[in-house]
């Protein structure tokens, strides 16, 4: 296996999991301890062990406890994992690694990690990010198609914000998720209690009073 220092880079998987990519010979090898991580697989496995060991790496990696020693693999081994993994995470991860990671490599054909500027927008903390997840999943909660409407909170949030993923929220979008937000909320409420109630129109109109279906719809 390839012992390798570069520091890698992080992209964010549903701003609440960062998964670390190191660019190898141009081609992205991602942390084995993410990527089981978000998708709840036991790293001693018989999945990993079947892995084909010539896509494993050592990399040095800076951790908030020091430097480690990290596995990562190259991308034929991430797809045996998402394509042998029945956790519903599975399907969001491989879309967001196609539609959002691999483009951004392809288009750059490398990774620039961002330098400090003076300027630059001081970054929600995570305590921050975790606060609005959790409000973001307050106002998709009752939806029959749940996580499609996180999603579109989420782009509505960057759209407002001109945040493009994997970008972080600054301090300064503050009053802009808040106001946006705000919207969201009265719109996603209002349509809750509209559900609720037809809901309540159905079981008392239909099926206690035995009314006709269609003219209750």
């Amino acid at each position: 296996m390839a012992d390798l220092s570069i520091q890698p880079i992080s992209f964010s998987f549903r701003e609440t999991h960062d998964i670390r990519i190191h660019l190898i010979n141009a081609e992205p090898w991602f942390c084995l301890k993410d990527v089981c991580e978000v998708l709840t697989v036991d790293r001693t496995s018989k999945l990993l062990r079947e892995l084909d060991r010539k896509g494993w790496a050592n990399c040095h990696t800076l951790t908030e406890g020091g430097e480690q020693q990290l596995v990562y693999v190259n991308e034929p081994n991430l797809y045996r994992i998402i394509f042998r993994s029945n956790k519903p995470e599975a399907k969001q991860f491989q879309n967001w690694v196609f539609d959002d990671v691999l483009p951004t490599i392809r288009k750059t054909g490398k990774y620039v990690r961002p330098t400090h500027k003076p300027e630059a927008r001081e970054p929600l903390t995570s305590d921050d990010t975790s606060h609005l997840a959790r409000l973001i999943w307050g106002m998709a909660n009752g939806f029959r198609f749940e996580r499609s409407c996180s999603n579109a909170i989420w782009h509505a949030l960057r759209y407002a914000a001109g945040v493009p993923s994997p970008q972080h929220f600054g301090v300064s979008h503050i009053p802009i998720l808040a106001e946006e937000c705000q919207r969201i909320y009265s719109f996603t409420n209002a349509l809750k209690e509209v559900m609720y109630d037809a809901e309540r129109q159905a079981v008392r109109r239909v099926l206690k009073n035995r009314e006709d279906a269609d003219a209750v719809v």
